[in-house]
């Protein structure tokens, strides 16, 4: 077994980490990526469709992970043909979450990183599209605060994934044009985001990753 197997899909040995100096900033969604909140973002939809008879399905939740919740209230109203507000059902949805998020933590693969990343004042950032203040929430109970300070939500694009406005507008953020950072990313969404702003890409799964299988999108090299 690899060093990298070893350690759930990571290196163990921070040599292995090496070829993050490679580029010039680190893009980070957050959802499932840096954090294991997609549990609780499924389950507060969940609450909400309960509240009006409806199994909003796990899978179908999923498919759409890294869109807003105001793009998904939006569908799950037309869908459903419901009475309800769209923004009425975002803020109901969004309350449910909020009281979940004491039980989120950082991925301990990504803790691991994201301490090399720092320590070596590599430029970090969030791209996601879920709300500022459940960002902010989040970034200040798990910690994630102490290793990147700036993030992009989704108040501050108009286009979200899979369009690249998010990641695009991340790598700005710290300064450096697109091509140069690379994207962590769980869901396909936010994979194709990252290949049509020209990124390369390191997926990940349930906290884990490899960066020997990063998916090449930089016309630089």
């Amino acid at each position: 077994m690899s060093e990298s197997q070893a350690a759930g899909g990571t290196t163990a040995n921070p040599d292995g980490y090496r070829q993050l100096e490679r580029y010039r900033g680190l893009i980070f969604d957050l959802d499932g990526t840096l954090v294991d909140s997609m549990q609780y973002h499924i389950r507060a939809w969940q609450e909400v469709g309960a509240a009006r008879g409806l199994a909003l399905s796990y899978d179908y939740l999923m498919s759409n992970g890294g869109r807003p919740s105001l793009l998904i209230a939006r569908e799950i109203i037309a869908r459903y043909h419901l009475p309800d507000d769209e923004q009425d059902l975002q803020r109901e949805k969004t309350a449910n979450y909020v009281r979940q998020i004491p039980n989120i933590a950082i991925y301990p693969a990504m803790r691991s990183l994201l301490e090399y990343a720092h320590a070596r004042s590599i430029p970090m950032i969030i791209g996601t599209g879920t709300l500022r203040s459940n960002v902010e929430a989040v970034m200040r109970h798990t910690g994630l605060d102490a290793y990147v300070s700036s993030f992009v939500s989704s108040e501050m694009v108009k286009a979200h994934k899979p369009a690249p406005d998010t990641f695009v507008a991340s790598a700005r953020a710290i300064g450096q044009i697109p091509e140069d950072c690379l994207v962590f990313e769980d869901a396909p969404l936010g994979i194709e985001a990252a290949r049509r702003g020209g990124m390369d890409c390191c997926v990940v799964k349930d906290g884990r990753f490899s960066l020997d299988e990063i998916i090449r999108n930089r016309s630089v090299l």
